[in-house]
């Protein structure tokens, strides 16, 4: 009988090297799959190598990029978050964080309304002391006087902001506020050794202190007499009170007109300044003296008036609220009431 017949022993080199070249296939493709679903591959698997001429003897032909596959190298590092409950993951920050630097320079702070000492001290991390030791001629010793306006010298530390006068030198300043001459020679005050100092200079002197700051004003000295006033609410107020100034400052925040001036040509019979403010706004005494007035009193609404003790009498017409009483001493800035719009008035503002 005829048959064709196959001898297998004579295939065999040649499936070899088929089921080989299958098989490093297989492997890539498995490795390219787990990595883009994000799954590590095992390096015993990806790095395994095929020996060359494992398809049978003197098979030169299997690649070497078959041979030595290197899918490891190209999959993207990726982070794995820690299942631990007890681990904590530490996550990128993004943002370089700098600290803060500390100020070296004098900076000139213009007084906002409601400022206080402290809360200015504060703002920049100084003592209160230390705004008045440094502002002396501006605040005159009486903290309780400060207005929207003045311009205060903040320091960059604690100390005193002193004005060189004639004939002095550094050691006498030194031992004026006892401190060691060495300090003055810093990072803010222009001095070299053997240049005399200028009249009028100004030095930083650092963690020196000046006289006690009293923080309240002095109590008012009153004596018996009259006002001599026939109407309004007070009667019988003695007029001796603290000396005047002399000199008056804005009773309100602001120095905006809202309406007529004094003696407008508008209206003549106007006798006053009406200055711009809102309702409830802080008006302040304009200088020191006695409460004359403090109440009710015809087109003027709730009024405030002031006798200074020396021929000036000063009226805050309109408030909504009194904050002094008939015969109260007042200091120059002192807290007299509040706007508003009573009497003969349109919309809040004050008649001064």
């Amino acid at each position: 009988m005829w048959c064709t017949c196959v001898d297998w022993r004579t295939k065999r080199p040649i499936l070899s090297r088929i089921t080989a070249h299958l098989s490093v296939i297989a492997l890539a493709i498995g490795a390219l799959v787990f990595g883009s679903m994000g799954i590590s591959v095992p390096r015993a698997v990806v790095g395994s190598s095929i020996p060359v001429g494992a398809g049978g003897p003197g098979d030169r032909n299997v690649p070497a990029a078959l041979a030595e596959p290197a899918l490891e190298a190209e999959l993207p590092p990726t982070v794995t978050p820690s299942l631990d409950p007890d681990t904590i993951s530490r996550q990128p920050l993004p943002h370089t964080i700098f600290p803060d630097r500390v100020r070296t320079d004098i900076i000139t702070y213009v007084v906002e309304d409601g400022d206080t000492v402290f809360g200015i001290a504060a703002k920049f991390g100084l003592a209160p002391e230390t705004i008045m030791w440094s502002n002396r001629e501006v605040i005159k010793d009486a903290p309780w006087l400060i207005q929207p306006g003045l311009e205060l010298f903040i320091l960059p530390v604690d100390g005193i902001y002193h004005t060189v006068l004639a004939q002095e030198t550094v050691a006498s300043i030194a031992a004026e506020y006892d401190v060691d001459p060495d300090i003055l020679y810093n990072e803010w005050n222009d001095l070299r050794e053997g240049i005399p100092l200028r009249e009028g200079q100004l030095l930083i002197v650092p963690n020196a202190r000046g006289e006690e700051v009293a923080w309240t004003p002095p109590p008012a000295q009153s004596s018996p007499g009259s006002s001599g006033y026939s109407y309004g609410v007070c009667s019988g107020v003695a007029v001796t009170g603290p000396g005047a100034n002399g000199w008056f400052t804005l009773p309100t925040g602001s120095s905006r007109v809202s309406g007529w001036y004094f003696r407008d040509p508008r209206n003549p019979t106007h006798i006053g300044l009406d200055y711009a403010c809102r309702l409830g706004d802080p008006i302040y005494a304009a200088d020191n003296g006695v409460v004359t007035i403090s109440g009710w009193n015809g087109g003027y609404g709730i009024l405030v008036e002031v006798n200074h003790g020396n021929g000036y009498i000063t009226r805050y017409a309109h408030f909504t609220e009194t904050a002094v009483g008939c015969g109260a001493s007042v200091y120059q800035g002192q807290l007299l009431g509040y706007c508003g719009s009573t009497g003969y008035s349109t919309g809040p503002h004050l008649h001064f």
